[in-house]
């Protein structure tokens, strides 16, 4: 049998488990709250009962058991390498991490995000990386300033439309 099909005594289990999202500002990773929590509500349910397993074959199921323990790990890291971010009163009604952003930009199309850590960032979601080039440009802004933010497609430039910090 080839070398590359066994697996030599470590002394240990090799653990698993994906690179997190690094961050431009050093080993600095913040989250919300919010984030915090789903991240600890989807551990649960990876170490929870699989009600998906079934119809599987045993090969299958073996796979996909690896791969919610590999999930597990990788969230139990995460969950011990961030800091949980409260929003403070002093900030209201400006931007800063945590913050509800509604913009508008030069053809007047509104779009609402939410400036969030690397770890719960979805745009598709509307939370937007605090690290992300639009953030960035946001952050300390007040309602009615605009911000110029470069992107692919050519410079866009967007107006602070309000500034919250409760979630809708």
């Amino acid at each position: 049998m080839s070398k590359a099909f066994t697996k030599e005594d470590s002394g240990g289990d090799e653990v698993l488990v994906p690179p997190r999202p690094k961050s431009s500002s050093g080993d600095k990773r913040y989250i919300t709250p919010e984030g915090y929590r789903a991240l600890q509500e989807e551990l649960a349910a990876t170490q929870g009962p699989d009600s998906g397993a079934e119809g599987l074959t045993p090969l299958e199921a073996g796979v996909r058991r690896q791969e919610r323990e590999r999930r597990a790990r990788h969230l139990a890291a995460t969950l011990e390498e961030v800091r949980v971010v409260e929003p403070e009163a002093a900030q209201e009604g400006r931007v800063f991490f945590g913050a509800w952003v509604e913009l508008e930009d030069e053809d007047g199309e509104r779009t609402r995000y939410r400036i969030v850590g690397l770890d719960e960032a979805d745009v598709k979601s509307g939370r937007l990386s605090v690290e992300s080039p639009l953030a960035r440009a946001l952050l300390g802004k007040e309602v009615g300033e605009a911000v110029l933010v470069e992107r692919p497609r050519g410079a866009v430039e967007y107006t602070v439309v309000s500034v919250e910090y409760a979630s809708h």
